[in-house]
């Protein structure tokens, strides 16, 4: 957090971008902006994305705009490069056995956990929010769409607290492989969420309104990308092992951990045979 910060100031003050805009009016006769503008400049397109309407006295801070757009993070960055390793880490530290025999309560927790979870953030939080308007403290329009985005990133809980608390505790092992199991996987699924509202568009002028048929395809949206996530990373798991299994001594040079482990394994057989005492044990000790 305090190197966020610091990164933050270096970046507000200490960075000047020198001011190139070029005011240029045009008349266009349109009765509603459009959502994207093709500028087309001696044969090269440029496209431009609506941002949102502005008022006069804001044009001053355009380049404050432009500031906070360079220093935005990247979701794509996320999820492409640093979200695969933290979710290959889980994966490959949790305990197999625990996991898959309670592989079902931890898919019912992590899918239907979460997504009952979003609804009803997304509910409670949409309430709020109408009954703000109605006591006029709050102006401007809140559609549940973006409340069921709150709530779906807001039920992506990670209980690091409570997981290492557990661990001192010496709990059950079963509560345990539950809740870590799902926390491994809610990420996902609020993933997965997320891009279904996203991709919520009714039919019509007013994408805010319900619709079913649109609600039936962000359904559908959400579970063929869950389902083919969940497919492709099963299939990328069985021909792993499948490879691991023909070609053992050729796989290990890829995980140098499981090699050390393994050549462990071997001394502390040899050890055994060789010292077999009980005067040996700080030589076999050695030897492990």
């Amino acid at each position: 957090m305090i190197y966020g910060v610091l990164v933050g100031v270096i970046l507000r003050y200490g960075i000047h971008i020198p001011s190139d805009i070029n005011n240029v009016t045009l008349s266009c006769p349109m009765q509603t902006s459009p959502a994207t503008l093709l500028v087309n400049l001696s044969g090269k397109f440029y496209e431009y994305t609506l941002k949102g309407e502005i008022s006069f006295h804001e044009l001053n801070n355009v380049q404050d705009n432009e500031m906070l757009r360079k220093v935005t993070f990247d979701p794509e960055v996320f999820f492409n490069i640093l979200l695969p390793p933290i979710i290959f880490y889980a994966g490959y530290s949790l305990k197999r056995r625990h996991f898959f025999r309670n592989l079902g309560s931890i898919l019912a927790y992590a899918f239907l956990g979460t997504a009952i979870s979003c609804f009803m953030i997304g509910s409670i939080m949409y309430g709020c929010v109408a009954l703000m308007k109605v006591m006029g403290q709050l102006g401007g329009d809140f559609y549940f769409t973006d409340c069921l985005f709150f709530g779906a990133i807001a039920s992506a809980t990670d209980p690091v607290t409570v997981l290492a608390i557990f661990h001192e505790l010496q709990v059950d092992v079963e509560l345990y492989a539950l809740l870590f199991g799902e926390s491994v996987l809610n990420d996902a699924v609020a993933i997965v969420l997320c891009s279904s509202i996203i991709a919520y568009q009714p039919a019509g002028d007013n994408s805010h309104t319900f619709d079913v048929t649109a609600m039936f395809k962000s359904i559908g949206i959400f579970l063929g990308i869950f389902s083919g996530s969940f497919a492709m990373g099963a299939a990328t798991g069985v021909v792993t092992a499948l490879i691991s299994f023909v070609c053992p001594s050729e796989t290990l040079f890829l995980f140098p951990s499981e090699e050390v482990r393994s050549s462990g394994s071997r001394k502390n057989r040899q050890s055994q045979e060789v010292c077999p005492g009980k005067e040996f044990r700080i030589l076999d000790w050695f030897c492990q």
